[in-house]
């Protein structure tokens, strides 16, 4: 079975048996505190580093964080926090 196929399989069954939180499926995880701090975790990267924008490279997808004075606050290996005015959280696939 292709990884795509089976890393379908595995989203399906963990929404039929409403199984999320129990793991990432290789998703990423999100926390968000108000508008000031994103944690993000199961993450592979940056994609764009500024003030105003940062990406997020996380498997298949994408996470765009937009807002004004974004700062890296710590990263971990597969995790980053980021503080400052968080405006908008966006992911999408990965190349679109």
């Amino acid at each position: 079975m292709k990884e795509e196929g089976l890393r379908e399989k595995v989203l399906q069954a963990a929404q039929k048996w409403d199984l999320w939180g129990y793991g990432s499926f290789g998703l990423p995880r999100l926390e968000l505190e108000g508008d000031r701090y994103l944690l993000v975790e199961n993450l592979d990267g940056i994609v764009e580093y500024g003030a105003s924008c940062i990406r997020l490279a996380a498997g298949s997808l994408q996470v765009s964080v937009r807002g004004a004075g974004l700062e890296i606050a710590s990263m971990d290996r597969g995790s980053l926090a980021i503080r400052g005015r968080i405006r908008e959280v966006t992911m999408t696939e990965a190349g679109r």
